[in-house]
């Protein structure tokens, strides 16, 4: 706490200087200005997105609202080093309604670092806006959008899902990577004609510097940031859907701390889905609808609905720690909840070959397996699952070996009665539109749980 105290002193000032577009006969670039008022110095931050152009891109009409708020959305990175209390604005406007709504995306998408911090502060204590800007607001962008899909592509097994059930419906949906890892590059270029490949550029070492210096580093609602730039895209490509592929599960908090629920998937919960698209559709465009079309699934729906498409299992990477290299690395939350959520839908022998071992089996995965199935642990942060989701899986999973066959993991493993059910609540709270909710039902209602 007091190490948090100390830098809001030190560096008492955060300012979002500019934004700005950068056009040649190859690219759009955009670029973003921060600072960090560090005692009597300044520190300046650079940021930058490149997108290559091509002839389905019109960039004919101001867009300089969207291109602003993803400035917003992109400042968390630089702004979380010290977190100063003043956040001032020099290069737009926001009013009452939109700085209260900016304040909620900061605190409960910086919640995890807050807690990994210990810093006791609550959401209005956390920052203050202030708007040094004397320009007019910004107006509402209005596009002749088409009935079309932009899905963001990460490499893991959900948005794999999403576009294996959308591509019959709608086989000119385009797909989006930003800075695409190796699993999802390989569906870019699968559909060069259909893929938008971005390139962010953060100030890293600067931002390493700070790290180096004993400033605060960790988590941040990365898919905030990917929100803003979908709109962004599907505003530049006339196209109407941003589809997102996130399921109920998101909606669970790691730990509840001073009172804040945190979530290290926030930004994928359906309170922040519902928050965004009030906050697009009142102050940006109402010409692009985002949604997340699997939000009616829970992983185990997500992980069934992924075994039927054999074509992925050794190209898909959840992994944040072994993406980079295209592996998983057998170690992490992520690794050992895919897994888990994946024994019983895929034999075993080739569950083995795509982790490179029976994780199962593995007895220095204790401690994040208590994690995953504990309810009394602190859940790991990362993005996974549910309790329930968990020990539903395991304890289908450990019925089928006898005592003498249990892998480690599951020999001290108590098979937990629980009242999972595996109903899909389509009429639950979810943002499809109808067309996407029968294709979602269809496919679901062909699989049996």
């Amino acid at each position: 706490m007091k190490k948090f105290n100390e830098l809001r002193e030190q560096n008492n000032k955060f300012v979002y200087k500019s934004y700005g577009t950068l056009e040649n006969e190859q690219t759009i670039s955009l670029h973003f200005h921060y600072q960090l008022i560090e005692s009597d110095k300044i520190n300046d931050f650079h940021h930058k997105l490149s997108l290559n152009k091509n002839d389905k891109i019109s960039t004919d009409l101001d867009f300089s609202n969207i291109i602003f708020h993803i400035g917003m959305a992109e400042a968390i990175s630089y702004y979380k080093i010290a977190t100063p209390k003043e956040f001032i604005i020099e290069c737009g406007t926001l009013n009452d309604e939109q700085q209260a709504w900016f304040k909620k995306l900061y605190y409960n998408g910086l919640g995890e670092f807050i807690y990994l911090n210990n810093i006791a502060v609550t959401q209005d204590e956390l920052l203050k806006f202030v708007i040094a800007f004397n320009g007019d607001d910004f107006k509402e962008i209005k596009v002749a959008t088409q009935e079309n899909n932009i899905i963001p592509i990460g490499g893991g097994k959900d948005s794999l899902v999403s576009y294996e059930l959308l591509k019959d419906e709608f086989p000119e949906s385009l797909m989006f990577s930003m800075n695409p890892i190796v699993a999802s590059k390989a569906i870019l270029d699968k559909h060069p004609d259909n893929s938008i490949e971005l390139k962010r550029e953060l100030d890293l070492e600067k931002i390493l510097d700070f790290n180096k210096r004993g400033y605060l580093n960790g988590h941040i609602p990365f898919s905030s940031i990917v929100g803003f730039i979908s709109i962004w895209l599907g505003l530049i490509y006339k196209t109407k859907y941003i589809v997102l592929s996130n399921e109920s599960s998101a909606n669970e908090e790691n730990i509840i701390f001073n009172g804040l629920k945190v979530n290290h998937q926030y930004s994928k919960s359906v309170e922040f889905e519902n928050d965004f698209r009030f906050y697009v559709s009142s102050f940006i465009t109402k010409d692009v609808e985002y949604f997340s079309f699997l939000r009616p699934l829970d992983e185990i729906h997500i992980a069934k609905l992924f075994s039927q498409t054999k074509e992925h299992f050794f190209t898909f990477r959840s992994c944040n720690v072994g993406s980079k290299r295209n592996e998983w690395c057998g170690k992490c939350p992520k690794c050992l909840f895919t897994y888990i959520m994946l024994c019983n839908f895929i034999e075993d022998e080739t569950l083995h070959k795509i982790f490179d071992k029976d994780m199962l089996d593995d007895s220095e995965l204790q401690e994040l397996f208590d994690g995953l199935s504990k309810s009394d642990e602190v859940k790991p942060f990362e993005c996974v699952g549910t309790y329930d989701e968990v020990n539903y899986a395991l304890s289908k999973k450990r019925a089928t070996y006898t005592q003498d066959k249990l892998p480690f993991l599951l020999k001290n493993y108590k098979p937990v009665d629980i009242h999972y059910g595996l109903e899909v609540a389509f009429n639950g709270e979810n943002n499809l539109p109808k067309k996407f909710k029968e294709i979602l039902k269809a496919n679901v209602e062909k699989l049996s749980f």
